[in-house]
């Protein structure tokens, strides 16, 4: 397996693209998967694959932007991910969300929803380790 290259001057004029498309009308929603355009990122943050397209989970609509964790498949046992027992994919081992890799996203960045749902419990579950995370002084 070859060193990965980050194409950064092809995603460049991709989002540029992206940025100058038509609002799209969909409305995702917590808990649903989406494949979003991710990109390519610097060091260590998550980037899009094939197409630069990346599964995220949506944690909520905040105004006009969303607020979704990217999946991944290559399993950690670590308080930064979070294995997904209610949803499953077909051909892959594991899904997890990458808790530490949360961010805002515009609207634009969706392309296509998958088709699966966190259940409620689980998504609570994932609520409770993200106000842990990111807020540990107020998450007693």
């Amino acid at each position: 397996m070859g060193e990965y290259i980050k194409e950064f001057d092809i995603w460049n004029k991709e989002k540029k693209e992206l940025h100058m498309s038509e609002e799209i009308e969909i409305y995702p929603k917590p808990r649903h998967i989406w494949y979003a355009k991710f990109g390519v990122n610097i060091g260590s943050e998550s980037d899009g694959k094939a197409e630069f397209l990346r599964p995220v989970l949506v944690l909520s609509k905040i105004g006009s932007l969303y607020w979704v964790v990217p999946l991944t498949s290559k399993f950690k046992e670590n308080i930064f991910h979070h294995t997904l027992e209610s949803v499953k994919f077909e051909k892959i081992e594991y899904s997890l969300i990458m808790l530490s890799q949360a961010r805002i996203i515009d609207k634009k960045r969706f392309q296509e929803r998958i088709g699966k749902m966190v259940s409620k419990e689980e998504f609570s579950e994932i609520q409770k380790k993200m106000k842990s995370l990111y807020f540990p002084s107020i998450s007693s």
